[in-house]
């Protein structure tokens, strides 16, 4: 099957290959972004200068960087995402993430990881004001590109609903609903390797992008194809799901 036939399928959607490279090849074009008026977010955010590349190190531009995929990180936020910097380090220095999503062959392995990552926003003595699952996701996915997910409104609509990979679960916990976005999306990663060859031959920027990466690319592009109905309720009450802009401002 060809590259112009075959589809590629993330979460509920499911979308031409062709249509989703074309998708990867605007969004990283680098030189463009550059110069455009209305960039996206590559390599501004994808290599961006945090001060340091270990993965298990949280400095306060990582805690910025969510800002650059249009998710402000407020200054109350901010402290109290330095508050949590120890735990979430300690989540992140987990050798279990070293794994990436698609070689993952025991999912009971993983929960426990991805669980520790989010467990900060479950905890009333912790959570960090104003910042919910996706800002968190965007903080760390850089740290751990190839395992730790990013999560959006689309990713939601992509991967939750009645015909989608995940039930709707009111009062579900954080910890609990990205474990379960995870191993969906690792899913539809391990299941199309072919599909993701091509999106990755589709990179314009210099480098390489994690899987994990090309299919929020794709998911975000995609606005979840026709999203769900129940696309906006919360994992919890109170939580909210930080919308991003316009895709010319993504």
């Amino acid at each position: 099957m060809t590259a112009q036939t075959q589809d590629i399928r993330v979460g509920r959607a499911l979308i031409p290959l062709e249509t989703a490279a074309t998708w990867v090849r605007e969004y990283t074009h680098t030189a463009h972004n550059l110069v455009s008026e209305h960039p996206y977010a590559f390599p501004a955010y994808d290599r961006f200068d945090g001060g340091t590349t270990e993965p298990s190190r949280l400095t306060d531009g990582d805690l910025l960087a969510p800002g650059l995929l249009n998710v402000p990180v407020k200054i109350r936020s901010f402290y109290g995402l330095q508050s949590v910097r120890g735990r979430l380090e300690e989540a992140l220095s987990d050798p279990r993430l070293d794994t990436p999503l698609a070689e993952v062959a025991d999912r009971e392995e993983l929960r426990p990881a991805v669980h520790a990552l989010y467990g900060v926003l479950d905890d009333p003595t912790t959570r960090p004001w104003g910042v919910s699952g996706t800002t968190l996701s965007k903080v760390l996915h850089r740290k751990r590109p190839h395992s730790v997910v990013l999560h959006d409104r689309w990713v939601r609509a992509c991967y939750v609903g009645d015909d989608a990979p995940v039930p709707v679960e009111k009062g579900r916990s954080w910890a609990d609903y990205m474990v379960l976005i995870t191993e969906a999306i690792r899913d539809d990663i391990a299941n199309q390797p072919v599909a993701f060859s091509v999106l990755q031959s589709a990179v314009e920027g210099p480098g390489h992008l994690s899987d994990v990466r090309l299919l929020d690319i794709v998911a975000w592009n995609s606005k979840g194809d026709a999203p769900a109905a129940s696309w906006d309720e919360r994992p919890r009450d109170g939580d909210s799901f930080d919308s991003d802009h316009a895709p010319q401002t993504r």
